[in-house]
């Protein structure tokens, strides 16, 4: 991480944001290249497992974005709410939390209809009256805020924060771009993972408990999985769930007429 955070060269996040020149643009720049090799090692690094890819990808938009002094993964958490998934930045919290105190912000905005949200200066935005007046108070200055999408689904916003207004150009924008979309990447990979995780652990307990009908009853595997299915049916409760009960207990809720009798 340390190693990822010093070849990045960051930029002074309090640094006003200067025009792209001819020079610094060229596939061949210095600029360029130490954002290409600290964006590789990111990937890398995320890729590895070796710690939490959100995590990671939050903090180093701090040092590779420009511009940028706080930054946030928000994802939904209700109607108007976000949650923080990772923060960097000690008033970041504070910043996520004021938005889902008066149901309005540009990371509500940017979760709830998609697109990049830039907030250039927070002191003459208009559109979200009862946040800005707050935030400038926390000391925000400007926001940029990408969302996370992948096939049609907003998973969440990469939200970045500076104190300074104008703190975000062009550039900007194009990294938050980048740094959006290996997240999106990081997230889906984690749901999957844990939906995997969960359909595993679901058959294995199904299966456990086919075993213990078939021995009971001398059923068949199909006989036993059907009176699982009968049983969940009538007790109105998820099949995994009678299933972990009859692991644990060692009885099968019955109702309704279903008995192993029905079923041998």
């Amino acid at each position: 991480m340390s190693e990822l955070l010093d070849r990045a060269q960051p930029v002074d996040p309090k640094r006003k944001p200067q025009p792209a020149t001819a020079e610094s643009t060229q596939p061949g720049s210095s600029a360029n290249a130490a954002f290409a090799a600290a964006l590789t090692e990111l990937a890398l690094t995320v890729h590895a497992g070796d710690c939490d890819p959100v995590t990671v990808i939050t903090q180093c938009a701090v040092d590779l974005i420009p511009g940028t002094e706080y930054s946030a993964l928000v994802i939904p958490a209700g109607p108007n709410q976000v949650e923080p998934r990772a923060t960097s930045g000690e008033p970041t919290p504070q910043i996520i939390g004021l938005q889902n105190e008066v149901g309005e912000g540009p990371c509500l905005e940017a979760v709830a209809h998609g697109g990049p949200v830039w907030v250039p200066d927070l002191s003459r935005e208009t559109r979200w009256p009862a946040f800005t007046a707050a935030a400038a108070e926390l000391g925000v200055g400007s926001m940029m805020c990408t969302s996370l999408v992948a096939r049609n689904r907003i998973y969440g916003s990469l939200s970045l924060a500076s104190a300074h207004p104008h703190a975000f150009d062009d550039e900007s924008q194009t990294l938050a771009t980048i740094f959006a979309a290996n997240a999106t990447i990081a997230l889906a990979g984690q749901e999957w993972h844990q939906n995997m995780t969960t359909a595993l652990t679901s058959r294995d307990v199904i299966g456990q408990a086919k075993g213990i009908l078939m021995e009971r009853y001398r059923l068949t595997p199909d006989a036993a999985f059907a009176l699982l299915v009968k049983a969940s049916q009538h007790t109105h409760t998820k099949l995994r769930t009678v299933s972990e009960e009859l692991c644990r207990t060692g009885e099968l809720p019955l109702s309704g007429g279903v008995s192993p009798a029905a079923d041998g």
